[in-house]
């Protein structure tokens, strides 16, 4: 049936809309390939958008219809109601932009492309994903790689993390710092990178799921135990949320105690937290004293992306994507290929049988051998040209044999139109027996006398199925 890509993004929806479905799709790739007409599917949960790109089979005239109604059975009615829905060329095409950044927040980031290969991932582990949604998402991270090396959009390094993290830099000195982080997942480990960057002093992380001692000893960092957490809190310059589950990691009672614990202590500037998670990490409303930057001020601030570097992206993925093309339309004749090489062999197969098993073979006999070829091989072209002349199809013909076989011939144009003339039904092949009309598309032979010069002239040609070419061709000898 085809390629589908249902989503909801920041630009298109709003914020709100794709913190509303990535509550939504846990466990939705395994619930979609278990419904009957759906061969794959994968699912991408960012801070931008939230995405499902699935491969459905042959079956409903309405595969739309049928996509919607399977992810709001599965309570993913955000995705379901409130979404955009891309097929087949259209699909692909936003892969490879959303895989190169062209689609994010801020234009040309690296972090989609992460992401997107760990959702790949995740879906082969589920054995979610088909060979055509692995494929097309494979080709995409390809195209974004190139993007990332051949043109400018990543190169000052600007990500979601970074501008955030610019943004928090203007209220707080960021060398020499204290960071707690909120969250074990992607986010905190870009995170993380970036504050070491910037000259932090120290960074602790804790995690409600129990992973932050392993997450500490993977980046280096200090854990801190979850009964430890306020007094760290009012330790810290910066706090960074970005675990996304849904709940409030940073509590308003929480965030009271550490300020009143910091004016205790005489701690000295303000406490500001940057709020990464999509549904909110930060309880609102925060309590006089926390200033909480969040994703909208992040978009706000995102800078326009410099038109000449925009445009190298764009034809970049517009390369990526006849590449992809190309591939699934070889892939898609590969079996005709395959049925050609078939019948040419089969033909050589049957010369070969008629030769003397041992001893010499006179060049006179192997070149009658290669000419029963050849004219096997000739026939059924010429038996199509033949067609295609009574039927006004003869440039159509010439241009197949140009594109098949590599034939160029220049001949006159057509004196006259027959694409108006009907064809005589007693025209007939001499060698099969078969008219021009059951050659046609859906047609079978009829009832018919065979032609005075066949065999069996004036006796009534029998019933039968359709031949392939391999019947025919052996039949011709």
């Amino acid at each position: 049936m085809g390629l589908f890509l249902v989503s909801v993004d920041h630009s298109e929806h709003g914020l709100g809309a794709v913190g509303a479905a990535a509550e939504q799709v846990r466990g939705l790739g395994l619930a979609l390939t278990d419904a009957p007409g759906v061969r794959g599917a994968m699912v991408l949960s960012t801070c931008n958008r939230v995405l499902v790109l699935a491969e459905l089979t042959a079956g409903p005239d309405d595969p739309e219809a049928l996509l919607r109604r399977l992810l709001a059975g599965h309570g993913a009615t955000a995705l379901a109601e409130s979404s955009s829905l891309h097929s087949d060329d259209d699909a692909v095409w936003q892969v490879f932009r959303i895989a190169s950044g062209l689609e994010s927040m801020v234009t040309g980031e690296r972090e989609i492309a992460g992401q997107l290969k760990r959702a790949l991932a995740d879906a082969r582990r589920d054995n979610t994903a088909s060979y055509l949604v692995a494929h097309v998402v494979e080709e995409a991270l390809r195209t974004s790689k190139k993007v990332a090396a051949d043109t400018e959009l990543s190169a000052e390094g600007r990500t979601v993390v970074a501008i955030g993290l610019d943004l928090v830099a203007r209220r707080v000195e960021l060398s020499g710092a204290r960071v707690l982080v909120m969250g074990t997942g992607s986010y905190a480990g870009a995170t993380c990178a970036q504050l070491r960057s910037r000259g932090v002093a120290e960074i602790m992380v804790c995690s409600a799921s129990g992973r932050a001692d392993g997450f500490a000893r993977r980046h280096e960092v200090t854990a801190v135990p979850a009964d430890d957490l306020v007094d760290a809190l009012s330790a810290a310059d910066l706090v960074v949320t970005c675990r996304g589950n849904g709940t409030p990691a940073l509590t308003r009672d929480m965030a009271r105690r550490a300020l009143a614990a910091r004016a205790e202590n005489l701690h000295v500037g303000p406490l500001v937290a940057l709020d990464l998670a999509v549904s909110g990490d930060v309880e609102e409303p925060a309590p006089a004293g926390l200033r909480v930057i969040d994703l909208e001020n992040i978009r706000d601030a995102v800078p326009a992306s410099a038109a000449v570097e925009r445009g190298r992206a764009e034809r970049i993925v517009a390369d990526g994507v006849r590449e992809l093309a190309v591939d699934l339309e070889r892939r898609r004749l590969s079996p005709a290929v395959v049925a050609l090489r078939d019948v040419l062999s089969d033909l050589v197969e049957t010369e070969l049988d008629r030769l003397p098993d041992e001893g010499e073979i006179p060049v006179e006999r192997a070149a009658q051998a290669l000419r029963r070829l050849a004219a096997s091989m000739a026939h059924i072209p010429a038996a199509r040209a033949r067609i295609a002349s009574e039927q006004g199809l003869g440039d159509r013909w010439l241009n197949s044999l140009t594109d098949v076989l590599g034939i160029d011939v220049e001949v006159d144009a057509p004196f006259l139109d027959l694409a108006g003339v009907e064809a005589t039904a007693e025209a007939a092949c001499p060698v099969t027996g078969l008219r021009i009309d059951d050659l046609a598309p859906d047609s079978r032979p009829t009832d018919s006398a065979l032609p005075p010069s066949g065999p069996g002239a004036g006796e009534p040609l029998k019933q039968r199925e359709p031949k392939d070419l391999t019947s025919v061709m052996k039949e011709s000898r």
